[in-house]
């Protein structure tokens, strides 16, 4: 039988914190490329700035 490893609450909330900061910066090529794609094709005025905002932190 194998011993249960004990994960401590703060290291678990430190590790999704950090998954969740590096996800919210990160964005593969092929993302920025259709996102790219979608900012040209996109109409409204709106959109289009919430669209170059992610391009600008991307």
């Amino acid at each position: 039988m194998s011993d249960m490893v004990t994960i401590r609450e703060e290291d678990l909330i430190e590790s999704v914190a950090d998954a969740l900061q590096y996800i919210s910066y990160y964005h593969p090529m092929d993302y920025i490329k259709a996102l790219g794609e979608a900012y040209e094709a996109e109409q409204g005025p709106a959109a289009k700035d919430a669209i170059a905002q992610i391009l600008t932190n991307s």
